[in-house]
Formats: structure tokens, sequence, C-alpha cells
């Protein structure tokens, strides 16, 4: 065995003491490190809700029918949920309905503008700071006036001893509008639309601006109806997610936020403002 040793280079000898040391003092070699593989999406659907009512460029069609052009929101969903590698199950109700089945973890997702009231029941994404991140929102959105061409709604609004009636479909959250406007509700967006056109309010909100773009209906264009400018509202669309589904899946959730910002096609949004003229 001495002879062996001896035969052995200095450097091997160094080697074999150091392990044999080690073994010794009861030092284990250390486990190869693992790599947890991705959640295994196979299966996995994520259950939209969103209104029944149409409401340009977001939905298209009114109803529980999902159109073949369904609108941007729900082709901008499919694309990322396609990225997340998941399924989209489409469910088309009341709003608000949609709004308690989210709370009782009945649907997955809809889409929505942060709010404290619903921040006890839903997901969104968050920055650094824990508030919402703009960065990984679906939309964004900015709302101007709408009015007959032969109201005076600047003097209206400027005049706070003047009345002042603005239309907005029931179930939409308030807006800080003028404080001596009286709110009108309609049953939908075209309602509200109506009641401006007839005369019988003076204005109701409509998009006019998306995703930084300008923009709005093309319906409005061919009405007796002129926008007032800027914006009285501005908001933000997240996809909002169950507490369930963010808990089981919460990867999953990570990545449809950062998969939407990439999968975002501006022109579409514009291009479904002329809906159906164009399709």
């Amino acid at each position: 065995m001495k002879l062996i040793w001896q035969i052995i280079p200095p450097l091997a000898r160094l080697i074999f003491a150091i392990c044999f040391a080690l073994l010794l003092a009861g030092f284990a070699v250390p486990a190869v490190a693992t790599i947890t593989p991705a959640e295994n999406t196979a299966g996995l659907t994520l259950r939209f809700c969103y209104e029944d009512k149409q409401l340009l460029p977001y939905y298209a069609g009114n109803n529980a029918d999902i159109p073949v052009n369904p609108g941007a929101t729900i082709e901008h969903l499919q694309q990322a949920t396609a990225a997340a590698g998941i399924g989209l199950e489409l469910l088309r109700m009341p709003w608000l309905r949609c709004l308690q089945l989210l709370e009782e973890n009945q649907v997955d997702a809809l889409v929505a503008a942060y709010s404290a009231e619903r921040a006890h029941y839903t997901r969104y994404p968050t920055d650094a700071y824990g508030q919402p991140d703009p960065a990984k929102a679906i939309n964004t959105n900015a709302l101007c006036l709408a009015y007959r061409f032969n109201n005076d709604l600047p003097h209206k609004i400027s005049d706070t001893t003047a009345g002042l009636t603005i239309a907005r479909p029931h179930g939409y959250r308030p807006l800080p509008l003028p404080e001596h406007a009286t709110l009108v509700g309609a049953h939908s967006p075209e309602q509200a639309i109506e009641l401006v056109v007839s005369g019988r309010v003076d204005a109701t909100t409509v998009t006019c601006e998306i995703n930084s773009v300008a923009g709005n209906q093309q319906e409005i264009d061919t009405l007796p109806l002129k926008i007032l400018q800027p914006p009285v509202y501005y908001s933000v669309g997240y996809l909002m997610l169950s507490e369930q589904f963010y808990q089981q899946h919460n990867a999953i959730a990570e990545q449809l936020w950062q998969a939407l910002p990439l999968t975002l096609d501006q022109s579409r949004y514009i291009e479904y403002l002329t809906y159906p003229l164009n399709f």
C-alpha cells in the first residue's frame, strides 16, 4: 500500500487527501440543481366574461352570441392566451353579472379599470410598488363628451346654474363629471347616443382615443353630433383575474399580463371603429 501511494503523482495525492478528509468530516457531494418545468397548461382554459352589449371597438355584436368578428379586445385576448399556451372560453352576459361571477370565482377573468372596491376579489398586474402597472394593461381609453351640434354644451358646463344632463349606461362606474350635471341612465351606449341625438339629454361619453391613438366610432361622424375636446376621463383597462385562478395558476397569470402589450395591434382597434362597414 505504501508503494502504491509513493508512485501516485503529488497532485493526485492532494486531491485524494482532500476528498477523504471531507468524507470523514461528514460532507456530502452537493446535489445537481434542477429546473422546475413550466406549468403544464394542457387542458387549461381561461373563462372570460364580457358584456352582452356591443361596445366598439372592444366588443362587437349584441346578446350572448359571439360573432365571427368579435371585437378588438377579444381578438387581442385570443392572441395573448395563445402565446401563454392556454385556451379561451368566452361568456357574454350583463356587466354587473360578470363582476359578480368573478367575485364568486365562477369565471376567471374580465377587463376593467382598477377600482379599490374590487381589489379584494380581483388580481391585476402590479409594479414594484404594488400599484397597478399600465405597462401590462390590455388597452387604454379616453372618453370625451358627445353633444348635438346646436347645443351650447361648453356654456352649460361652465355655468353651474345651467341645467346639464349626461347619459351613461347602467352599471358603468361614475366619472368625475361636472358637479352640477344630472346623470341619466341608459340601457346601452347606443341608447345613450340616441338620447343625445333626440335632444332629451345634453351629452354622453364616447371613446375618442384608444391606446394613445385618436379615434371614435364612424357612426358618430354620421350623426348631428360634435365631440368636445379635451377628454373628460382617461382609463386603463386591465385583465382582471379571479383570486382562485391567480392562486392556482400564478405563473400563467404573469405570462398573460406580459403577453398583452406584446400582442397589441393598435390598427385593429382603430379598424373596429368602422364595424361592420369594413368587415
